[in-house]
């Protein structure tokens, strides 16, 4: 069973090697302000990054009309300490999968007859 820091450790090595490779989708300079070591806030000063961006919009796929398991079959299929991100509303409960949720960062679903993203 994958752990999911060592998925997100696995994306952020994948990042590094695209940047390198020169994959970079764009980027663009943003200010932030640095935080002032006198106490005055209006010493602090503005430092320049460079926001880069890897992958293209719409590049990880959401997961739509999603299909579940019965406890019986989410009980065979997963491991009991699986991280899960949960839901309950007007009596009716999901589970989402932390590590599947890696992989695809939004579910569209209904719950209880409402439309929800599930982000990750």
């Amino acid at each position: 069973m994958v752990r999911p820091h060592w998925i997100i450790l696995a994306g952020i090595a994948l990042a590094v090697v695209l940047s390198g490779c020169g994959l970079i989708r764009g980027s663009s300079q943003v200010s932030v302000p640095q935080s002032s070591t006198s106490g005055d806030p209006g010493a602090a000063g503005e430092r320049d990054l460079e926001m880069v961006t890897l992958l293209p919009r719409d590049a990880i796929p959401a997961i739509d009309n999603p299909q579940f398991l019965d406890v019986e079959a989410a009980d065979q299929e997963y491991a009991p300490d699986e991280e899960v991100l949960g839901i309950f509303f007007d009596d009716e409960a999901r589970a989402y999968s932390v590590p599947l949720l890696s992989g695809n960062e939004i579910v569209n679903d209904t719950v209880a007859g409402r439309k929800i993203a599930v982000t990750w």
